[in-house]
């Protein structure tokens, strides 16, 4: 299947699902993200923030921040299309409404050497089990994970709706390691 139909397939799919399943479904995989040993032994996590039908990422944000561990989420640029990691210390304060719809740290934020960053939560719309995903096409994170230490390790987050058996992928695409879903975490590589 063609990326741009199966993207559109698993959309629809996924923006089908009701505010209360999105909830729900998020709260499992929230569960096991914080159970996880990569989680546990990180100290800065860079997250996504997410959209209203994506996993849920506000409370994951807010709870590793309550652990003390220290959180980066993405400013970008969005004519470069780049990523830009800045840390993030209050959910509340810190954040504007940034391309897309989507939050995003105040320019003034306070960037983030990626070398710190211990796991990059990779959003995605379309996964595979070798850690294969589609985004929305623009290449933000392809660009961003291709940049990273090999130390940091990447985790999508992801509704069991969103696995597929194969994501077509070409050589610039960057697999992610681990899948966590509200079913299981998938070790991908």
């Amino acid at each position: 299947m063609k990326k741009e139909i199966l993207r559109h397939h698993i959309l629809s799919i996924r923006r089908s699902l009701s505010s209360k399943e999105v909830k729900e479904r998020s709260e499992k995989i929230r569960e096991l993200f914080f159970n996880f040993p990569l989680v546990k032994r990180a100290n800065l996590i860079l997250f996504y923030l997410s959209l209203a039908d994506e996993v849920q990422t506000e409370h994951l944000i807010r709870d590793t921040l309550r652990m003390g561990k220290r959180v980066a989420v993405p400013r970008v640029k969005k004519e470069k299309r780049k990523i830009i990691p800045c840390e993030l210390n209050n959910y509340d304060e810190e954040l504007e409404d940034g391309p897309w719809g989507i939050l995003q740290p105040k320019i003034e934020c306070k960037r983030v050497n990626i070398k710190e960053i211990d796991v990059v939560v990779v959003p995605g719309v379309v996964f595979d089990e070798k850690g294969h995903r589609l985004g929305f096409g623009a290449g933000f994170y392809d660009r961003f994970l291709e940049l990273l230490p090999s130390t940091t390790k990447t985790v999508s987050l992801s509704f069991e709706v969103q696995i597929v058996k194969k994501v077509p992928s070409l050589p610039h695409d960057v697999p992610v390691d681990y899948i966590i879903t509200e079913k299981r975490i998938i070790k991908c590589k």
